[in-house]
């Protein structure tokens, strides 16, 4: 999977729970790509490059940590392998539904999210409520990332700035 994985979609679950990828997304995609669940009972889908470079990155931190460990029976347990057809249909595993959608007869829209080098999957419903609690001030969110991605601390940009 390539990085630049852009876009919020909107998109329904059929009968099967199949799934449509845009073409924004599926034309970046490889054929075969993993499915986890995610932060805020959501699900995260990666190119198997990807997740391996995450898994082993989550693995090289042990699992001493209850914390940790939690996570990796979530992550690690909670993954699936699914394959995307010719038209970009994915089928998601029932085991990955269960939690994920606040009601698996009513809740058939999700929101896709890209985030760079992973497609976020949200339940619609759950991703309205989300959105409405979540209101960020962007510019102070913006300004934080600008600083960090300088190798700066936010206190000491302030300091300077005073």
């Amino acid at each position: 999977m390539a990085e630049g994985l852009l876009g919020l979609f909107h998109r329904g679950l059929d009968d099967k729970n199949r799934l449509v990828l845009p073409p924004e997304f599926r034309n970046r995609l490889d054929s075969q790509v993993v499915l986890t669940r995610w932060y805020e009972n959501s699900l995260a889908l990666f190119g198997e490059e990807e997740y391996a470079a995450f898994a082993r990155s989550l693995h090289e931190q042990g699992s001493y940590d209850p914390k940790i460990r939690m996570a990796r029976m979530e992550i690690f347990g909670g993954a699936s392998l699914v394959g995307i057809d010719s038209q970009g249909r994915m089928t998601l595993p029932e085991r990955l539904l269960e939690g994920f959608l606040l009601d698996i007869v009513k809740d058939r829209e999700l929101t896709l999210l890209g985030d760079w080098n992973r497609i976020i999957f949200h339940s619609g419903l759950r991703y309205r409520d989300l959105a409405a609690k979540a209101q960020v001030n962007l510019d102070e969110a913006l300004s934080q990332v600008e600083v960090s991605a300088r190798g700066k601390k936010p206190e000491d940009q302030a300091e300077r700035e005073a």
